[in-house]
């Protein structure tokens, strides 16, 4: 028999106390809004069954302190890395795109 305690319990999920997006343990900075880390805060997070397409792979590499890592989501919004707090959007992103890179890739 399963107690009734087991039934109360809410399902927590630290997220960064500035936006409230997840937070990473040992991370330094929040890779959504680049603000330091403190203390996480704690948010109910009820169970949810998501379908659509597969996740995709994405690196980030920090701009300012060259840090690298990868990203497995359908929607990726990280942009800041969590090291330094620089800016460290996805490789290919839309949205990050610089001139030089675009030209060094047309050359």
């Amino acid at each position: 028999m399963i107690s009734s305690g087991f039934f109360n319990r809410e399902p927590k999920r630290a997220v960064c106390a500035n936006c409230g997006k997840p937070y990473r343990e040992g991370d330094r900075h929040c890779r959504f809004c680049g603000k330091e880390m403190g203390k996480p805060r704690y948010v109910f997070e009820p169970t949810a069954c998501v379908y659509g397409p597969p996740p995709i792979k994405r690196n980030h590499t920090c701009k300012a302190c060259g840090y690298s890592w990868d990203t497995y989501s359908m929607i990726d919004d990280e942009r800041w890395c969590p090291e330094c707090g620089g800016a460290a959007p996805a490789v290919g992103d839309p949205d990050a795109c610089d001139l030089d890179d675009i030209h060094k890739a047309i050359d």
